[in-house]
């Protein structure tokens, strides 16, 4: 099959084989012919939708829709061309007839299949259709010109309907969204600031804005307390000088106090021969007793010192509760100042009377008021040491207390901020959503609507005729040629050429027979003689 055919080869195949040619050819015009023209004419209507820019500037209010326009009209197409959707339109416009016998799917895929959306774009755009595009086409094609026209429009308008529709749940969308994300923050703000208020109240003793004033209340308390023991240590030296002096024998004069001392050497030293049970030594106490019953104070002053040191231990149990009532406390020492002056005033009356030992009994009362001072100022210095380890303990605890309040501090100020963003996203996402129900924003607009087609959009008559032309021929040839090969029959020199791998001698021209003459054809008859070839 390797041979080449030359154009005398090929016009020999045609005369040999001319009713192979001819008839297919024929025949397959013939049907090409009938074919196209029992095509049934189908109308196509065509609108065209404008992509507007947003009317305000996007500097002012930007919009929250950020999908391009070109991925937003695909999305809306493939939302208009659901199986329900276009089987409303169908039915709407009658479309399909019930005698069609058309199954639902099969009505949906011819719809979807007649349903163009093309895309007009347009090179070095810029601002919200960054993609380019600037308007698209819907066109629909039906054998019917006027439901080709009333489904275009529709078709139109689903999309216009659709991307309002869109357009305005996404920015509705977002505007609950921020919302909800505002309340959620909110709450979360609220609650971070109760835990801060609890913590402060909890550790209020501790707070760093009262360091300074803590330092200052302990620098105090610690003067105080110092103050105490300075007072302490001086009632106490004056309570060992008045206790030597009545030791010694300030009231020596009746002679009691060296008989006391003589009678309680003669009993330690009896205790050192004898023991307690003793009759010497029973006898030597019961003396020593006597003298002591002698030298004591009156059962007045007695009493008063009893009375004094109830006042006094009443009032450090006033002082002592969690929460003491100043006006208790301050009863209470007045109850104590006056046992104290009631006391001072029987001593001095015994004194004037000439007890058996006056001197004792004002030394005795003189201690009396020391001890009480003593308490008073030791109960003052126990109070300021309370004092100073708590100012101390709230002194230490500051700084942690500090850090725990500055973490929660951070976290309430991140959270607020965040709370603020949230506020200011949602105050723009409102005025998008308002953008958008006004129609102010990016939006579809009809440009050209669908008109009333005047021709049929298909088929294309001239075009099939040419190629229906086209295809006989081929169709004729092919035969033609495949019949001559399936012959092998010689179809002149070129062939005979390559057969004999040599050039023939000359050349005869072709003697037809009587039947072949018959149906030769004049302008391919070749002449009767030719001249030899070399």
């Amino acid at each position: 099959m390797g041979e080449e055919f030359s154009v005398e080869d090929l016009i020999i195949i045609l005369q040999r084989r001319f009713f192979y040619f001819v008839i297919p050819a024929v025949a397959t015009i013939i049907l090409g012919v009938a074919g196209v023209m029992l095509l049934p004419s189908k109308y196509t209507a065509q609108g065209t939708i404008l992509v507007e820019s947003q009317q305000i500037p996007t500097e002012l209010v930007r919009s929250t829709i950020t999908a391009y326009a070109q991925e937003r009209i695909q999305t809306i197409r493939q939302r208009v061309m659901t199986r329900n959707q276009m089987l409303e339109v169908a039915k709407k416009f009658s479309l399909f007839s019930n005698a069609s016998g058309l199954s639902e799917s099969e009505r949906v895929g011819i719809m979807r299949n007649n349903l163009k959306v093309n895309m007009i774009t347009a090179s070095g755009r810029s601002g919200a259709n960054r993609d380019g595009t600037i308007a698209f086409t819907v066109s629909y094609t039906d054998p019917d010109r006027n439901k080709a026209y009333l489904t275009a429009n529709e078709f139109m308008t689903l999309f216009l309907s659709e991307d309002v529709r869109t357009r305005t749940a996404g920015a509705s969308n977002t505007t609950e969204f921020f919302i909800r994300e505002a309340a959620r923050l909110r709450d979360s703000v609220a609650d971070l600031e109760e835990r801060i208020s609890e913590y402060k109240s909890q550790n209020a003793d501790a707070l760093p804005e009262h360091l300074n004033m803590h330092l200052d209340m302990l620098e105090r308390v610690t003067r105080d307390y110092n103050n105490s023991q300075a007072t302490i240590a001086q009632l106490e030296e004056e309570k060992r000088f008045l206790e030597t002096q009545l030791i010694s024998g300030a009231s020596a004069e009746n002679g009691l106090d060296q008989l006391l001392a003589r009678l309680e050497a003669e009993l330690a030293q009896l205790r050192a021969t004898f023991n307690d049970n003793y009759p010497a030594v029973k006898a030597k106490r019961d003396e020593i007793a006597a003298i002591k019953r002698q030298m004591a104070p009156s059962a007045e002053i007695q009493r008063l010192r009893s009375d004094l040191g109830a006042a006094e231990a009443a009032l450090t149990a006033l002082e002592r509760t969690d929460e003491p009532d100043v006006e208790l406390v301050l009863q209470a020492e007045q109850n104590v100042e006056a046992a104290r002056l009631a006391l001072s005033d029987k001593i001095t009356e015994e004194s004037r009377r000439g007890t058996s030992d006056i001197a004792g009994v004002q030394l005795e009362g003189r201690l009396a008021i020391i001890d009480n001072r003593i308490r008073m100022a030791m109960r003052q210095a126990d109070s300021s040491q309370e004092k100073i380890q708590e100012y101390q303990q709230r002194v230490a605890a500051t700084p942690e207390i500090e850090r725990g309040l500055a973490a929660l501090s951070r976290d309430h100020e991140n959270l607020f901020r965040e709370y603020q963003d949230v506020l200011n996203k949602q105050q723009d996402a409102q005025l998008a959503e308002n953008l958008e129900e006004n129609q102010q924003a990016e939006k579809f607009s009809i440009l050209e609507p669908a008109l009333m087609p005047d021709a049929p959009s298909s088929p294309q008559r001239g075009k099939l005729l040419a190629m229906v032309l086209f295809a006989a021929l081929g169709v004729g040839g092919a035969i033609a040629l495949g019949v001559e090969m399936m012959l092998q029959t010689v179809r002149g020199r070129n062939h005979l050429t390559n057969i004999v791998e040599s050039h023939p001698i000359a050349v005869i021209p072709y003697i037809h027979g009587v039947d072949e003459k018959r149906f030769a054809l004049p302008f391919l008859n070749r002449p009767k003689t030719a001249p030899a070839s070399i």
